[in-house]
């Protein structure tokens, strides 16, 4: 074959390799990131179905039913009435108000009365051993104020209600299950801080699962658990079959100041999960949040986690003991990768050792270059500060810096493809960048978006931050481009050098970076032995399998991070910005990038603002509730 022809058949196993990829990528993470079937009522009785949990959905969910409201009495004997019905024991625990919380309730309510009562309903299903320590299943019954809360809270008690349907129709369980679903969770955890801490039966629960939302649609997400969760996440790895959970998010829930009733209970000390759906944000404490704008299959994802794990709980001999911390991650929701923290430095052992093998072999090949290495670094350094900068502008000018919260929450799903559309304009930079005809035009990026974060008021510190390593890395940019190997080496070390640093520091959040070092550095070592110059298919295969193992679970891991945090804080966003970019390198290089590529950055830069203009230039969500325009 011709040199001139060999190229030509490189350069379309190249192109077709990268198609495939990211399309078996999409395909895996796209499907991961959506809920499942609705399983019908018709299906077995050991089986969680949502078409018979939306009818309870539908009753209480008929009007808003805060605390101390005449509604909330109408939900409370509604549930004590279908507690009993499924067999079990039930009561109330009435406490008097907190004076703390009873301000928040005056404040939605100005006829609410001091001595308002709060009003926890219980129920104990009998297990074979009433002695073994119980597993709890808690939700919270009322709403805020307005709302009549077809998610939040009516997907948590409708799913206790039918898993404790289907749990009995397996048999009696080894112990007692123990549901708890508190009154007054909105006005300040009321009747979850009056139940844990003092009474009697709390003392019984040996673990506790938690049912909350925060929308009204999107998987169920395990976002929490209780301290030294080893053993507790080894079981949920064993028995849950499409879970998502991961230590990351375990780790930053700790750090952050938000708080649900599994708040009062880990407080005491129980082990337990805390399980939440996030999508359709805007229906949050929405008036318009009614029983027909909650995605029943989120429902279903959320009873069937909640089953399989309450379940193996609730059938163990004994529960599992207290052990350290795990580090553990879902793939794809096919399952969970679990680990003591410190089996992550063997996952870094593996990847520098793969890192090795593949830069002997470039070595071997006459293709290592220290210097061409040092560019992949210094583009790897464009890349993110470009992507911190155009983040970060485009959600000032979206109107990120005084924000209505319900407000913003509606706007998610457009700043999710801002951010979307902000990343891929730096990430096809980033695979074209080289100098341009004269040097000072590479600084220009970085001082234009400069200018326009000051003047929305940004950091002045970031900002600053960003602009002069971006101006620095444009200003020395090569003329003929960063060569494959250098590129995708380079990359494979910063991730490895990341991670290395978070499993020192925080090691529950470093597999992030690990693993996707580990496949890509694993994957690197036979092309650079067999065929370093990618000169056939196979080359291609390895690297397009590799970038569709690291992009695949990324995609519904970056969509969850997204609706947790990426609303005031898209710079998330880098930390997988950072991971494709290494992943898509050898396959999404471009050798001669001309005005094109510049020509699809722009475009994406262009799409990307117009969202953040018409974010900033809506009238405000119809969804939002009215007490909150008094913030």
């Amino acid at each position: 074959m011709e040199p001139g022809a060999r190229q030509g058949w490189s350069r379309w196993s190249r192109a077709l390799a990268l198609a495939v990829a990211i399309v078996l990528a999409l395909w895996i993470g796209v499907r991961a990131a959506n809920p499942p079937s609705v399983v019908p009522a018709t299906a077995p009785p050991t089986e969680f179905s949502a078409d018979r949990a939306m009818g309870d959905v539908r009753a209480i969910a008929q009007r808003p039913h805060p605390a101390s409201s005449a509604d909330i009495l109408r939900v409370r004997e509604l549930l004590a009435d279908r507690l009993h019905g499924l067999g079990l024991q039930t009561e109330e625990r009435r406490y008097m108000i907190d004076p703390k919380d009873f301000q928040k309730l005056h404040g939605w309510n100005p006829k609410a009365s001091p001595a308002s009562e709060i009003v926890d309903l219980i129920g104990i299903l009998p297990g074979r051993d009433r002695l073994k320590p119980a597993v709890a299943l808690m939700a919270h019954m009322d709403t805020v104020w307005g709302s009549p809360g077809g998610g939040d809270d009516s997907v948590g008690v409708a799913s206790i209600l039918e898993i404790l349907r289907a749990i009995k129709a397996r048999g009696t369980p080894e112990r007692d299950i123990v549901v708890v679903l508190t009154d007054g969770e909105e006005i300040g955890l009321s009747g979850a801080s009056a139940f844990w801490p003092s009474d009697g039966l709390s003392d019984h629960v040996g673990v506790v699962i938690n049912l909350e939302a925060r929308g009204a649609g999107g998987r169920a997400t395990m976002f929490e658990t209780g301290d030294l969760n080893g053993d507790m996440i080894r079981l949920m790895a064993a028995n849950v079959r499409h879970p998502v959970a991961n230590s990351m998010s375990v780790m930053a829930y700790r750090l952050m100041p938000n708080s649900t009733d599994f708040t009062i209970a880990r407080d005491k000390g129980l082990p337990g999960f805390n399980f939440a759906i996030m999508g359709r944000p805007e229906y949050y404490h929405s008036p318009r949040a009614t029983a027909d704008r909650l995605d029943p299959r989120s429902l279903q994802d959320m009873g069937d986690q909640v089953l399989d794990l309450a379940s193996a709980l609730a059938t163990a001999k004994a529960l599992p003991d207290e052990a350290a911390d795990a580090v553990f991650f879902d793939v794809a929701g096919r399952g969970i990768i679990a680990y003591p923290a410190g089996t992550g430095w063997l996952v870094l052992l593996i990847a520098a050792a793969g890192l090795g093998g593949a830069v002997a072999g470039i070595a071997r090949a006459r293709l290592l270059s220290l210097p061409a290495i040092g560019l992949g670094l210094l583009g790897l350094i464009w890349l993110l500060a470009h992507g911190l900068l155009l983040l970060t502008v485009l959600n000032l000018v979206s109107g990120s810096t005084h924000p209505n919260y319900y407000d913003r929450l509606a706007a998610l799903p457009r700043l999710e493809a801002q951010a979307l559309l902000a990343s891929l304009a730096a990430l096809v930079g980033w695979l074209g960048w080289r100098r341009w005809p004269r040097r000072v035009l590479g600084i220009v990026p970085g001082v234009v978006l400069a200018i326009l974060g000051w003047a929305l008021g940004g950091s002045h510190e970031l900002i600053l931050f960003a602009a002069v390593a971006g101006m620095v890395a444009g200003w020395f940019a090569p003329s003929a481009g960063i060569p494959r190997w250098s590129g995708w080496i380079a990359g494979i070390g910063l991730l490895l050098l990341v991670a290395v640093i978070m499993q020192a520091k925080a090691p529950m959040a470093a597999w992030i970076f690990a693993w996707p070092a580990m496949v890509l550095a694993l994957a690197a070592v036979p092309i650079a032995w067999g065929d370093a110059m990618f000169a056939k298919p196979w080359s291609w295969a390895i690297a397009a399998m590799a970038l569709a193992i690291v992009l695949a679970p990324l995609i519904p891991l970056a969509h969850l991070a997204f609706l947790g945090i990426g609303g005031p804080m898209p710079q998330v966003m880098l930390a997988f910005l950072l991971l494709v970019a290494v992943a898509v390198w050898p396959l999404g290089r471009i050798e001669a990038p001309g005005r094109g590529a510049w020509l699809i950055a722009g475009a994406l830069f262009v799409a990307a603002l117009a969202i953040a203009v018409q974010v900033r230039t809506d009238p405000i969500a119809p969804t939002i509730p009215a007490y909150s325009l008094d913030k």
